[in-house]
């Protein structure tokens, strides 16, 4: 028996490869960027796109999840109406959020320039920033469906292009001297065409598929489901909310606390630490579909050697490959960027270990997505980003980026582990009360939480 299954290897190349090249684009492009402009100004580009950033994932209601979940289900098992229905659900909160982002931004923007960036004059920049939200909204439920539906070559194509347009726009402008300014408006270009490829590619295929637009999905098709649904939306997102709160939040008290120099250390070892995550992005892009797909069918024994197979011959690997190139940074890192930015080699390696962590254990969270153990998610996440909320304002107002970084890092390990324990806690609980028995080659499955009683499903050797 094969390891890996050959599509899911073909899948995450396409993904790894566009993602490499995306991570290439950025990683040069960044270090000429940090050059020109200098730690306080590459700080003060940071805190203006990081604000809007903010308020947007307040609000983000991360359809992505469910998106994926749901409509995995509904495609395996051939209903077009809930797909269709799914989508439109998904577009359509995607936008009110982009919106409601929008105008929030509108109204506190100035507030923000002055209290967090120091510079009012920066307002109208994150404001341009946020118009360019609305079309991105498109890219969440337009990703699910394109990985739903296995187009990860699609996902790959847009990724390469909008990174190739990033690079250059950034370096163009930047070059010609509009400074903060040039790197707001190449994001901001880059972000729109992404949204804007990204939902004209998944409107073909969902005709193409579904045989219908979004605009004739009808909510009412997801009856029965509604309540499930809604509940992982709402779940879902209050966990994704407690997330973005220390990687928010980090920068943006930096910035109050200190300086927009500090800014510049800890968002250049940030940004570094990040690139990591080409590496975990494509893992999780083609597992979490298919993991979803296994466990609304039935199919328990396939799902948990899928797991396996992912947290030992993939995870595991790469977890330790990022740590022992955590070592390298001392003498990398100023030779990258110069010497200017000699300080941010601590940070850089506190950050590198707690990628290297999150990576190890990147599935674990998809377990809790496939299971729909969404509230058990938020309640774990939300206890211990609690705890280090409380914190992290007086570890940065005293420590600076330094303590930025060991905060964060800290976070990483407590998180993987609470989330680790639950799951080894749950399984253990239900091997006891006997909530799932294995009968030769069948699978029977009994769940009282939400989940459908599913039939048994003969497994494939």
């Amino acid at each position: 028996m094969k390891v890996v299954a050959r599509k899911f290897v073909q899948d995450v190349g396409i993904l790894t490869v566009a993602n490499l090249i995306g991570a290439g684009l950025n990683l040069v492009q960044g270090i000429l960027v940090a050059r020109w402009l200098g730690p306080e100004l590459y700080g003060v580009a940071a805190l203006v796109m990081t604000y809007p950033g903010l308020v947007y994932a307040v609000f983000d209601a991360r359809s992505v999840a469910a998106s994926v979940k749901y409509l995995g289900e509904y495609h395996a098992r051939g209903e077009a109406d809930r797909a269709l229905a799914m989508c439109g659900l998904g577009y359509a909160v995607d936008l009110a959020v982009a919106c409601l982002t929008f105008l929030v931004l509108v109204f506190t923007a100035r507030l923000a320039a002055e209290s967090i960036v120091h510079d009012p004059a920066v307002a109208g920049l994150m404001i341009l920033y946020g118009a360019a939200l609305i079309p991105r909204a498109l890219v969440g439920t337009s990703n699910a469906i394109l990985a739903t539906l296995g187009r990860f070559p699609f996902i790959a194509s847009i990724e390469i292009v909008t990174t190739v347009l990033r690079a250059v726009l950034l370096v163009g402008l930047v070059l010609g001297g509009w400074q903060v300014a040039g790197v707001v408006w190449a994001n901001t270009i880059a972000v729109t065409a992404t949204g804007l490829l990204y939902g004209a590619v998944a409107w073909v295929l969902i005709r193409r598929t579904w045989g219908g637009s979004v605009f004739q999905g009808k909510l009412k098709a997801l009856k029965g489901e509604r309540r499930q649904i809604f509940a992982f939306l709402a779940y879902n997102d209050l966990n994704a909310l407690v997330g973005i709160i220390p990687k928010q939040l980090d920068t943006l008290l930096l910035g109050y606390f200190r300086n927009p120099t500090e800014v510049g250390y800890y968002k250049l070892a940030k940004s570094l630490s990040s690139v990591t995550g080409y590496l975990a992005g494509p893992l999780k892009s083609v597992a979490y579909p298919e993991l979803a797909r296994l466990w609304g069918l039935g199919r328990r024994r396939a799902f948990s050697r899928n797991v396996r197979q992912l947290a030992i011959w993939i995870a595991f690997p790469l977890g330790m490959a990022v740590l022992v190139g955590s070592a390298f940074m001392s003498f990398a890192l100023p030779l990258l960027v110069g010497e200017s930015y000699l300080p941010a080699v601590g940070a850089a390696q506190l950050l590198f270990i707690g990628s290297a962590i999150s990576i190890a254990f990147f599935w674990l969270r998809l377990i809790y997505l496939a299971k729909g153990h969404v509230r058990q998610l938020f309640i774990l996440n939300s206890s211990v980003t609690g705890v280090f909320t409380l914190i992290y304002p007086f570890v940065v107002r005293d420590w600076g980026y330094m303590g930025a970084s060991a905060c964060m890092l800290a976070r990483y390990v407590v998180a993987n582990g609470v989330s680790g324990y639950w799951l080894w806690k749950d399984s253990k609980k239900k091997e006891k009360h006997g909530d799932v028995t294995w009968r030769g080659k069948q699978t029977q499955t009994i769940e009282k939480t939400g989940e459908r009683l599913a039939e048994s499903v003969p497994e494939k050797t």
